[in-house]
C-alpha cells in the first residue's frame, strides 16, 4: 500500500517522484531497466533549451521556459556539471533567412531572451562557420544528464521514496478508490496505490492499453523517431552551440558538446518501427553534406559514430508539432490517474517544471476528494 506509483524512471518520472515525495506522499517509481534514465533521457544531446521554437499557447512552451530557469538553479544547488554555452541559430541561404525571422518572432512572442547579432561577433568565437545571418539565445546550455539523474534519485531516497529497478509494470485496475497495480521483478507482485502516474515514455501506449477501462480514443500512438549522433575528434573550433534552421521534426543536425568540451553533431531524424539502438554508419555521408553547408572546413576523417536515441513522438512523420499531453480524469475519466505522453524535446529542460505542474494537479485532486 502506497500513496503514489509512477510508471517509468526516466527524467520525467524521477522529477515527479521528487515533487510528490517532498510533499509527504509515499512514492514508488517502477523502472523496468537496471538503471534510471536508460532510454530517452540518457540518449539525447543534454541541451538545456530556451523555449524558442514552440507556439505561444502550448503548455510545452510555458513549461520549457520555466524549466530552463529551474534546471540551472538545481544544477547549481546540487553541483551538477553544466554550462551555459549560448546558442547561435544560423541561416545559410535567403530562404532560410525568412525562416530565421519567423523563429526570432516566435521567440519574442514567447518572451524568450533572443537577439540579432553581427556576423563578426559569431565568427569571433566560432571561426570557420559559413552563414548569412544569425540570432543568439544566451540561456541555452548543456547539463550532465547522468549526474542529474543521480541527484534526483538521491532526493527521492532522502524523501523516503523508492525507485524500484528491474521492475516491469504489467497491468492496473481501479477498485474501491485504489489502483491494484501488478508488477514483475524477479517474481510477480502487486501494489495498492491511491494515485497512478504514467510516465513510461516509449512504452506509454503499451502501458495505457494495460490500464483497465482507459479509453482507447485517449491513447496517443507512439511514433519512434530515431536520431544518430556523430562525435568529432580533436579540438573543437566552436565555443557555442550552433543550430541550423530546424525541420518539422528536428532542430537540425546541430553542433553540441559534452561537458569535457568534446564536440558532437546530431541528431538526424528517421522514423522507425522498432526500438533498435543500432548505429547506421552509412548515414555519415548525409551528416557530412548537412554539416558542410555551415562548416565547409569539416575534416570528415575526424567524424566518428557516437550513439543513437529514440524519441516518443505522438506526431506522424507528415504532421506538425503537438503539445505535451498531461491529462487527468477530466480528459480520460479515471480518477487519480495522471497520464503523460509525447514528452520529447524539450522534456529534459522542462522536467522540473513538468513535475511541479503534475504535483499541482495531484494536490488539486487530493483537495477536491
Amino acid at each position: 500500500m502506497t500513496d503514489v506509483v509512477i510508471i517509468g524512471g526516466g527524467v520525467i518520472g524521477l522529477t515527479i517522484a521528487r515533487e510528490t515525495s517532498q510533499s509527504g506522499l509515499e512514492t514508488i517509481v517502477l523502472e523496468k531497466n537496471d538503471r534510471s534514465g536508460d532510454e530517452t533521457t540518457s540518449r539525447n544531446s543534454g541541451v538545456i533549451h530556451a523555449g524558442i521554437y514552440y507556439p505561444q499557447n502550448f503548455l510545452k512552451t510555458k513549461l520549457c521556459i520555466k524549466g530552463n530557469k529551474l534546471i540551472y538553479e538545481y544544477a547549481k544547488e546540487k553541483k551538477i556539471s553544466h554550462k551555459k554555452y549560448g546558442k547561435y541559430i544560423i541561416a545559410t541561404s535567403i530562404s532560410e533567412q525568412k525562416k530565421l525571422e519567423k523563429i526570432f518572432s516566435q521567440a519574442k512572442m514567447n518572451n524568450v531572451e533572443i537577439s540579432e547579432v553581427k556576423n563578426d561577433e559569431v565568427l569571433e568565437k566560432n571561426p570557420g562557420l559559413k552563414f548569412q545571418k544569425a540570432i543568439f539565445s544566451p540561456s541555452s546550455g548543456v547539463i550532465d544528464v547522468p549526474e542529474y539523474i543521480t541527484a534526483l534519485e538521491g532526493d527521492i531516497q532522502h524523501n523516503g521514496g523508492l525507485v524500484s529497478l528491474n521492475t516491469s509494470f504489467i497491468r492496473a485496475k481501479r477498485e474501491k478508490n485504489l489502483f491494484q497495480i501488478h508488477c514483475k521483478s524477479e517474481e510477480s507482485f502487486s501494489i495498492s496505490s491511491k494515485y497512478l502516474i504514467n510516465c513510461s515514455g516509449l512504452s506509454s501506449e503499451k502501458t495505457l492499453i494495460s490500464i483497465d477501462n482507459f479509453p482507447k480514443n485517449k491513447i496517443y500512438k507512439n511514433y519512434f523517431a530515431k536520431g544518430h549522433y556523430f562525435k568529432y575528434s580533436g579540438k573543437a573550433p566552436f565555443s557555442n552551440l550552433i543550430y541550423p534552421i530546424s525541420g518539422k521534426h528536428s532542430l537540425g543536425i546541430h553542433v553540441g558538446f559534452d561537458l569535457a568540451g568534446g564536440m558532437r553533431f546530431g541528431p538526424d531524424v528517421e522514423f522507425v518501427d522498432n526500438l533498435d539502438y543500432g548505429f547506421n554508419e552509412s548515414l555519415k555521408d548525409k551528416f557530412i553534406e548537412s554539416i558542410s553547408k555551415y562548416w565547409p572546413e569539416l575534416n570528415t576523417d575526424k567524424l566518428h559514430p557516437d550513439y543513437t536515441g529514440i524519441r516518443p513522438k505522438i506526431t506522424r512523420p507528415n504532421e506538425s508539432m503537438k503539445d505535451f499531453i498531461i491529462e487527468t480524469s477530466n480528459e480520460h475519466g479515471i480518477d487519480n490517474l495522471i497520464n503523460l505522453q509525447g514528452i520529447e524535446s524539450p522534456g529534459l529542460t522542462s522536467s522540473l517544471s513538468i513535475a511541479k505542474y503534475v504535483r499541482s494537479l495531484l494536490l488539486q485532486d487530493i483537495k477536491e476528494s
